[in-house]
């Protein structure tokens, strides 16, 4: 490390380094609410909005943590597993000719109260029993089921159907694989902070394509003035659906993994020891982004494994860098025409983005199984399973609308299925006996 935790640096490198940390932020935060708007039927004012909630708790959350928490430079941000899970709820809902305005007032209760029962894990110390739940064998059904339930919304987006066509459309193919091809090409030759924004240098060259082949929107001002603070409840008064809540509260207990990961990741580049009180913190705060996220609606956050890479590139670890790039996050959230700006984003340069990430996802899917020793119980577990989640996904969504209303959006969600399923067969069906 050029610079530890603690390290003291030039007030001219802290200003750089922390450029750096907010180009980082802007990479990981731009792209995933612009896709899930259009999802839950948000407008182009409702969709910049969204997104200046978004900048403004991804400084606020990463500076809580980076203060109070695990206390390493990790950018807390919008997850992909997340962006995931609201896609499949709103599909869900429109297949059953649910109301999305009804939806999206149903997840800002849904993240309050899931946020609440991960802080109660964070202070009564139960993380040692969600990881006896949640094992690698669950975790990796859930991310492949994940990524497998999304493949249709990103080939929607490689063929510009999203847009409402009914014929693919040659434009957004081309700019799709151009953006696709770019990050690609980034992640794999790429070095350095080059490689670290990657998506942002893809997004940035796939837009200007898209305004060359037509399809890209001009940005417009978002006419609420040149600042506005984030609103609470944006989306309207919270209301209650048990499906949802379970749906969210399963969501925050999955994202466990990688909350761990990017702290003991985080602990061994800087040679420091995560205490048990400071994980539980960490915990605690992350169920507190849980509980923000709902208040002031936005895609569910977590804290960024990827840091790792950026601190290991740099070798600078010092926290007042990331306090500066955290705080610019925080004014950009403020600036109006900055979320306007985002929100234009076309549609086949968003999904190319998110390909690769969820390509990214895949991978720590089959990652999760190779930490298992395969024997015959486990090959039960994980082929019954991804059987039945994937099954599902291709049932007509109308079969299940006899089911009351927690039961209908249960059992009509291969992947919560999936993972339901998982959990019973290890758990209870097929337990090992100690």
């Amino acid at each position: 490390m050029r610079y530890g935790l603690e390290d003291k640096m030039p007030f001219s490198e802290c200003v750089m380094y922390g450029i750096q940390h907010l180009i980082y932020f802007l990479a990981g935060a731009a792209i995933m609410p612009v896709i899930v708007a259009a999802y839950l039927g948000l407008n182009g004012q409702e969709t910049t909005t969204m997104l200046q909630r978004t900048f403004f708790l991804c400084g606020v959350m990463s500076i809580l943590q980076t203060r109070l928490g695990h206390r390493y430079p990790i950018v807390d941000g919008p997850a992909g597993l997340w962006m995931g899970i609201l896609i499949t709820l709103t599909t869900t809902t429109t297949a059953f000719g649910g109301n999305l305005a009804q939806l999206r007032t149903d997840l800002e209760t849904g993240m309050i109260i899931a946020g609440i029962f991960i802080i109660f894990i964070g202070v009564t110390g139960l993380i040692s029993w969600v990881s006896k739940v949640f094992t690698p064998l669950v975790n990796g059904v859930f991310l492949i089921l994940m990524v497998l339930q999304l493949s249709g919304s990103m080939m929607k987006g490689m063929t510009g159907t999203t847009r409402g066509g009914e014929s693919i459309s040659l434009p957004d193919v081309f700019v799709f694989f151009l953006t696709a091809g770019i990050i690609l090409m980034i992640n794999i030759k790429g070095k350095g902070f080059l490689k670290s924004i990657a998506t942002l240098v893809g997004v940035a060259v796939g837009w200007c394509a898209a305004f060359a082949v037509g399809i890209g929107k001009p940005y417009a001002a978002s006419g609420s003035g040149l600042f506005s603070l984030p609103t609470v409840f944006a989306w309207g008064a919270p209301t209650f659906n048990g499906g949802v809540v379970v749906t969210c509260v399963i969501g925050c207990l999955m994202l466990f993994a990688n909350v761990l990961a990017s702290i003991y990741g985080m602990a061994d580049i800087t040679q420091d020891t995560v205490t048990k009180k400071q994980l539980n913190k960490a915990v605690g705060i992350y169920g507190l982004s849980a509980v923000a996220t709902g208040s002031f609606p936005t895609v569910g956050y977590v804290p960024f494994a990827s840091s790792m890479g950026v601190i290991e590139m740099t070798g600078v670890a010092s926290r007042k860098p990331f306090y500066f790039g955290s705080i610019c996050m925080i004014v950009l959230g403020m600036i109006a025409p900055v979320g306007a700006f985002f929100a234009s984003i076309p549609p086949a340069v968003g999904y190319a983005a998110m390909m690769i990430v969820f390509s990214f996802i895949f991978g720590q899917g089959l990652r999760e199984f190779q930490r298992i020793e395969f024997t015959p119980r486990e090959n039960l577990i994980v082929g019954i399973s991804m059987l039945v989640g994937m099954g599902i996904m291709f049932l007509p969504s109308g079969l299940f609308a006899v089911l009351p209303g927690v039961a209908k959006y249960l059992f009509s969600n291969g992947l919560i299925d999936g993972i339901l399923v998982s959990i019973v067969l290890e758990q209870i069906v097929l337990r090992k006996v100690e």
